[in-house]
C-alpha cells in the first residue's frame, strides 16, 4: 500500500500511477486526475469556483507580468506559485511571499525563483491564523468521509503563512459540512485535509487549500479517536471500516522548535502584517499530543532536531554568501 505524506511524493504516484498500480494499492484520486487538478493551485481553484466554494480572491500572471497587475490588486495578497510543490525545495521553507503594498513589490521580485512558472497572487483574509479552521477525513470508495476530524490551527510556521506548529481539535461543523460535500461532489477518493480561514468582520468561510494526503498533524487524529490514517489503510487492505466513535475535543498537537519560532517571531515583530494569533480562543488543552516525540521513541525527534538545524544553517550560510556578495 502507498499513502504519501508529501506533496512531492504524491506527485511520484501521480506520475508513475499506472506502473505503480500494478504491484500497489493507493487512493483512486492519485489515478483519475483529481489529486493532480487539486496538487495545482490555479486548477483547484477553477474547481473552487465551478461548484461555488467561497476562496479569497485571486490573480495569475507570470513574474515578469506582476508589475502590471498591481494596480488591479486588493491589498494586502499572498504570491505563490500554482506548482508550489515543484519549486518548494528553491523557496527557503516559505509558503509564498506576503506584500503589505504596492512599494513592497520591488523588495520580494528577486526572491522568487527563475522558473517559478505561473505566479497566483491571492488576496489575504484578515485576522489571526488561530482564525484558521481545519477538517481532515478518509472520502471511501463510496464516498463517504470515514473518521471526520476537525480542529483549529492556533499557530503556524512560518508565521501567518506555513505549515500548522500548534492546533487543538474542536467541532467545526460548518467546515466539515462544506467539505464533504465539495469531496463528495468532485467523485474524490482517498484521504483530503482542507484548511479555511474565517473573515473576523464577516464571518464568512474561505477555503485556503486541501491537501491530498496525510499532514504531519494528523497525530492529532488518532489521539482524538478518528485514526484517518488507518481508515484509510483498512480500506486499501480490504477489511470493514472501523467504528465511527466521538471526537475528543481540546487536545492540543505542537510541533516545539517550530511552534517555538513562531511564538518568539510575533514578540519580536509586533508590527506583523497579521495580528498575533489567539491562542486560548478555544480554552485550555485537556492533553497535549507531541508530532514526532514520543519517550519509548525518541529517534524520530532526534532526527528532527538534526534536521531542523541543518536547514537552518544551510539558510544562514547561503544570506551569509549573498552579504559576502
Amino acid at each position: 500500500m502507498l499513502i504519501p505524506t508529501s506533496d512531492q511524493d504524491v506527485d511520484f504516484v501521480i506520475t508513475h500511477a499506472e506502473r505503480l498500480a500494478r504491484r500497489f494499492a493507493f487512493q483512486r484520486s492519485y489515478r483519475d486526475g483529481l489529486a493532480a487538478a487539486m496538487l495545482s493551485k490555479d486548477s483547484f481553484y477553477a474547481l473552487c469556483a465551478a461548484h461555488g466554494i467561497a476562496y479569497p480572491r485571486l490573480w495569475s500572471c507570470t513574474r515578469d507580468a506582476l508589475p502590471g497587475l498591481v494596480p488591479d490588486l486588493r491589498f494586502p495578497v499572498l504570491i505563490k506559485p500554482a506548482r508550489i510543490h515543484a519549486i518548494k525545495h528553491r523557496m527557503g521553507g516559505r509558503k509564498g511571499w506576503a506584500l503589505a503594498d504596492a512599494g513592497a513589490l520591488q523588495r520580494i521580485l528577486p526572491r522568487i525563483p527563475d522558473g517559478a512558472g505561473t505566479l497566483l497572487v491571492q488576496e489575504i483574509v484578515p485576522g489571526p491564523e488561530s482564525a484558521i479552521t481545519l477538517w481532515c477525513a478518509h472520502v471511501d470508495a463510496a464516498g463517504v468521509p470515514r473518521q471526520s476530524f476537525t480542529a483549529r490551527k492556533l499557530r503556524q510556521f512560518p508565521p501567518g503563512f506555513g505549515s500548522a506548529s500548534l492546533v487543538q481539535g474542536a467541532p467545526e461543523p460548518e467546515t466539515a459540512a462544506i467539505t464533504a460535500r465539495f469531496l463528495q461532489a468532485l467523485g474524490y477518493h482517498g484521504i483530503a485535509a482542507a484548511e479555511f480561514k474565517r473573515h473576523p468582520e464577516t464571518g464568512a468561510l474561505a477555503l485556503i487549500e486541501i491537501n491530498v494526503r496525510p499532514s504531519l498533524w494528523f497525530a492529532l487524529t488518532s489521539a482524538s479517536g478518528r485514526d484517518v490514517v488507518l481508515a484509510a489503510w483498512r480500506e486499501l487492505a480490504g477489511l470493514p471500516a472501523a467504528p465511527e466513535i466521538p471526537q475528543r475535543d481540546g487536545l492540543r498537537w505542537r510541533h516545539a522548535l517550530k511552534d517555538l519560532a513562531s511564538a518568539l517571531f510575533y514578540r519580536l515583530h509586533p508590527g506583523f502584517l497579521l495580528p498575533p494569533p489567539d491562542i486560548g480562543c478555544l480554552g485550555p488543552a485537556r492533553e497535549r499530543v507531541w508530532a514526532v516525540f514520543a519517550p519509548d521513541d525518541p529517534l524520530p525527534a532526534l532526527g528532527e532536531l538534526g534536521s531542523f538545524f541543518t536547514k537552518a544553517l544551510k539558510r544562514l550560510a547561503k544570506f551569509s554568501d549573498k552579504g559576502a556578495g
